[in-house]
């Protein structure tokens, strides 16, 4: 048995809502740990559906693995290392920034456009194959990654975030050192012409 991270689209949204209510059902030959629906809005933000989780364990917004990875893809982790927004394609984020480490978070991202949805599952799978033609016999696609090399790569993710926001905070110190620098300066320089009016 192997242990993946799901992406699922669909055509439409409405065949999404659909998948996610039989996904439980037809879980046979596979186990469906959490799963629940994302869509990306038009600005290029991505949102957990209100009431789509279908969690077999901890959901989207207990902790899942699943969750992070939501976070990772549309929230501020995604937006500060320059995803999401602004991508004049529409896809996820810029390719030219994306590491090449960031494989599976790409491919997961890219698999919701702006205005799209998509199922976003953690899975325990003996074979792909059940998942695979449940997913097919509805008319979707089905991007799978080994659980472990998301996780790296979420890891990977939130140690870049913390290294970008410790440089920022470094850049802010420094701006306003050199401020109070200058207007000390400015209030010598004050004095000084004052004294020499005399």
């Amino acid at each position: 048995m192997a242990d993946y991270a799901v992406a699922i689209r669909f055509p439409d949204h409405s065949t999404t809502y659909e998948a996610l209510s039989k996904i439980s059902n037809a879980a046979s030959g596979f186990e469906l740990r959490s799963a629940g629906i994302v869509e990306r809005d038009k600005d290029g933000y991505l949102h957990v559906s209100e009431g789509s989780d279908v969690d077999a364990g901890v959901g989207f917004a207990g902790g899942s693995l699943i969750g992070m990875l939501v976070g990772v893809l549309g929230g501020p982790i995604g937006m500060l290392l320059g995803w999401g927004a602004g991508a004049a394609t529409g896809a996820l984020f810029d390719a030219d920034r994306m590491d090449k480490g960031d494989e599976a978070i790409s491919q997961f991202g890219q698999l919701v456009p702006p205005g799209g949805n998509a199922i976003l599952a953690e899975t325990v799978e003996t074979t792909t194959e059940p998942l695979d033609t449940f997913v097919a016999s509805m008319g979707g696609t089905v991007a799978r990654r080994p659980l472990d090399e998301v996780v790296a790569e979420l890891e990977a993710q939130e140690v870049a975030a913390e290294e970008a926001a410790r440089a920022a905070r470094k850049a802010m110190r420094a701006q306003k050192k050199q401020q109070r620098k200058e207007k000390a300066q400015e209030r010598l320089d004050a004095l000084k012409a004052k004294f020499h009016k005399d």
